[in-house]
């Protein structure tokens, strides 16, 4: 046992050297390309000067120069802020401090728990959906520069490449605590980001600090690393964190200056930042000589943090020398936050160890079992206005909810000493600033339309009542309709197809998939709709279509073992590029691929034929003679999980379009019904011909008429494109979808959607049964009367573009003309 002892530390000890000397080197090497950067954008700003010089200032290319001039030099001032940022460690102590619950685990977000300070966000775990959450309270992914991961599973770390995508460029390096093999995981993924967006590079370098380096110390905080863990060589384990504020900078007495005839200027910011200052008149001050006499120090500046998913787990954490002083009263704690299964937390050996640490701290459980309540307001209230649009096609998210959210302790629940915690409720660590509370409104009062609205929605009643209730099936619900990122307002793909009563499948599972079917079915008809599940078809590898699927897969099985029903394996139909990443992940951290049936529909890297054929050096490869451009994916379903009448699916084909490499639409016939799914394409003779006479085409619809260019070289559709796909297809109901983020609440609605009287645009959470698909183009009048102000906006937009490639072409004629 001793020489194990001696060979563990030992180990230990040469891990922490390396990792120290490895995060040295790096530090120097970040430094010097962060030079070599500053030096190319003075080159640069230097010669666009040099253009500027003979080129008119009232010229559009001199407007244009000016303009990419001052970006340069905006990122030449973060880079030297970053490089200036010796930063004096007194000036950068928070003036107030807070635990916020950005989600508890009973909606859409999973655990997660943020320490904000006014200059930073610590976030302590990240699950899908965390980047368009933080934003709704007001937190910036820009700020977030440090995640803990209290156990690298998929809860955990799923939203982290979305917070790292979102960031500016030249942003200050992101750290990944705690987990190894994260970074590694980011690295896999990182390629399959969508062209929409723009690099497939995140912006900011990526740190990762394994638990082995023991602590993590700024000029805020410090962070205690406490592995669960008693082989050093695992690869998965749960870390605990406990964090301690360091003492706020005491104040200046104004009374002392004036007696020691301090001048006002930056003298008197040297003596807040603890600096010695020597007066005009000679004589030296320090900065005791100025300060406040007393300090009332009213903090709770400790915290632990803690993922116990076993009963190892709980006896490693009460085998901690750092929870032994805490007992002694060598160490304090103000607060525990407990991120748990109810069923851990609820063991004796575990209640055990929070009776220990005494009755000075404040233990707060942040698990399923804690308030449901909605953490967002723009979803749930930008909802209810489609509900009150037309209930049948939107209907009421879970939980349903009318009233005021804050982030009091209104809506907590209290077991004695324990609270369990509500989503953005917050928990005050230092006292200080003019932060105003959220408070989100989501009474239904508040959902107000104008009368020419109201009249619409009545016309659009009886439309209804019309209505034939023939055929439910297939029933379709858009989880995300927003392209490459989500939105305030939009989640990325996902479609849901209910075929039968007892069957669905999924095409495409952006992140957060599973979370908006949880809004939108509530908790116990979504397990159903999980169990129901029989397959996921997944158009392409881009991280808006495919990010989502781990968490479904890992619900789906839960829901199995709650139902205490037979496994049986989910069919993933899908190629290679989207297994990459899976079989990363089940390397990195947990095995999924035995929960899963791979049919791998791979073929070699084709492209359809296009039309018109293009210039010999742009002509595109035909397909091959091996592989078709189609392929009839039912013979390649396994039996016995194939089951036609089961499935209720007669009939599934791959389509390759004009996307990435290995891109697929499908074609489906459900309950004898023709559904055509694009995927993300330019459009594509061969969707057309294999498609024609769809019943229902959804089509991606990226950009609004007029950026042709825009959509051709990051292959995706403009509107008037998608329609004409249809048309061409003679599809019977077009439904256009994946819009631009630009787009957060409505894409445009040009007036030929009206002529056709067929085609509808999909929102979030629409869920529209077979025979109400007639209802969904009539909502296109209403959505112009209600959403008036975004359509002023795109159309202004618009005008502007248009009156800047005015000015451009007529410069050019000048040019023409100046050389005739």
């Amino acid at each position: 046992m001793l020489k194990t002892a001696r060979f563990f530390r030992s180990k230990d000890l040469r891990l922490r050297t390396r990792d120290i000397c490895t995060s040295f080197l790096l530090l120097k090497e970040r430094k010097n390309q962060q030079l070599d950067y500053l030096n190319d954008i003075r080159k640069e700003i230097e010669d666009n000067n040099k253009k500027l010089r003979h080129t008119p200032f009232s010229h559009i290319k001199s407007r244009g120069v000016i303009s990419k001039n001052n970006n340069l030099r905006l990122a030449m001032q973060c880079v030297q802020q970053k490089l200036g940022t010796a930063t004096n460690a007194v000036a950068n102590i928070p003036s107030f401090v807070t635990i916020e619950i950005v989600g508890n685990g009973t909606t859409q977000m999973r655990q997660c728990v943020a320490i904000r300070t006014p200059l930073k966000i610590y976030l302590f775990n990240c699950p899908e959906g965390t980047s368009r959450f933080l934003s709704q309270i007001r937190m910036k992914s820009t700020n977030v520069n440090d995640i803990f991961i209290t156990n690298a599973n998929w809860d955990n770390i799923s939203g982290i490449s979305s917070i790292l995508l979102s960031k500016e460029t030249a942003a200050p390096t992101a750290r990944i605590h705690g987990s190894v093999n994260v970074k590694h995981f980011l690295e896999c993924i990182r390629p399959f980001n969508d062209a929409d967006y723009g690099s497939a590079k995140y912006p900011t370098q990526v740190d990762e600090r394994p638990y082995t380096l023991g602590s993590y110390e700024d000029a805020g905080l410090k962070v205690t690393y406490m592995p669960l863990v008693t082989d050093i060589d695992s690869k998965n384990v749960c870390v605990a964190y406990y964090v301690e504020l360091k003492a706020p900078a005491r104040r200046i007495d104004a009374s002392k200056l004036i007696a020691l005839k301090v001048p006002k200027g930056p003298l008197i910011g040297q003596l807040k930042n603890g600096e010695t200052v020597t007066l005009p008149n000679g004589s030296i001050v320090n900065p005791e000589d100025v300060y406040v006499d007393s300090i009332s120090n009213d903090d709770k500046g400790t915290v632990l943090i803690v993922e116990c998913l076993n009963n190892k787990d709980v006896e490693m954490l009460s085998s901690q020398s750092l929870i032994e002083s805490i007992k002694t009263g060598k160490k304090t704690l103000n607060y525990m936050v407990h991120l748990c299964p109810d069923n851990i937390f609820n063991s004796p050996r575990y209640r055990e160890l929070i009776e220990s640490l005494g009755d000075s701290c404040q233990h707060i459980v942040v698990n399923e079992k804690g308030p449901l309540v909605p953490g967002v307001e723009s979803i749930f209230r930008n909802h209810k206005l489609l509900h009150k649009m037309c209930p049948s096609v939107f209907p009421p998210l879970h939980p349903t909810w009318s009233g005021v959210i804050t982030q009091t302790n209104e809506l907590q629940r209290k077991e004695g000493d324990i609270t369990y915690a509500a989503p953005i409720q917050r928990f005050t660590m230092r006292k200080g600033g003019n932060d105003e509370p959220i408070v989100l409104d989501l009474k239904d009062s508040g959902i107000v339309v104008s009368p020419a609205a109201e009249t619409l929605i009545a016309q659009l009643e009886k439309e209804q009542q019309k209505l034939p209730l023939t055929d439910e099936y297939p029933k379709l619900s858009f989880l995300g309709t927003s392209s490459a990122v989500p939105s305030k307002y939009r989640n990325v793909t996902g479609y849901l197809m209910e075929t039968s009563p007892n069957a669905a499948v999924m095409v495409d599972t952006g992140e957060g998939s599973y979370g908006q079917i949880k809004v939108l079915m509530g908790e116990e008809k979504t397990k159903q709709i999980l169990m129901n599940l029989k397959a996921v078809f997944i158009t392409h590898a881009h991280q808006d279509h495919m990010t989502g699927l781990y968490t479904i897969v890992k619900r789906r099985e839960e829901a199995y073992q709650c139902a205490g029903v037979p496994y049986k394996p989910l069919v993933l139909v899908t190629t290679r590029n989207v297994l990459k990443p899976l079989k990363t992940y089940s390397m990195c951290f947990e095995s999924l691929e035995h929960l899963l049936h791979i049919v791998d529909m791979t073929r070699f890297p084709l492209t359809p034929p296009s039309s018109p054929p293009g210039p010999a050096n742009k002509r595109r490869r035909l397909p091959s003679p091996v592989f078709d451009a189609t392929r009839d994916v039912i013979p390649e379903l396994p039996r016995p999980l194939f089951d036609e009448k089961e499935w209720n699916i007669q009939e599934c084909k791959t389509v390759h379009v004009h996307h990435t490499r290995m891109a697929n639409g499908f074609v489906f016939r459900a309950n004898q019904k023709r559904i055509v799914f694009s995927g993300d394409t330019k459009p594509c003779d061969l969707l057309v011909s294999e498609g024609m006479g769809a019943d229902v085409l959804i089509h991606e619809a990226t950009f609004e008429d007029g950026h042709e260019a825009d959509a051709l070289r990051k292959k995706h559709s403009t509107m008037g494109q998608a329609v004409d796909v249809g048309k061409r297809m003679k599809a019977k109901h077009i439904i256009l979808t994946h819009f631009s983020a630009r787009y957060p609440k409505v894409p445009d609605l040009p007036s030929y959607l009206d002529e056709c009287g067929n085609v509808s645009v999909a929102m979030d959470n629409l869920s529209v049964r077979f025979d109400h698909l007639p209802l969904v183009p009539k909502l296109i009048p209403v959505f112009r009367e209600v959403y008036q102000e975004e359509l002023f906006e795109i159309e202004l937009r618009k005008e502007q573009r248009n009156l800047k490639a005015k000015e451009a072409n007529e410069m050019k004629a000048q040019e023409h003309l100046i050389k005739a």
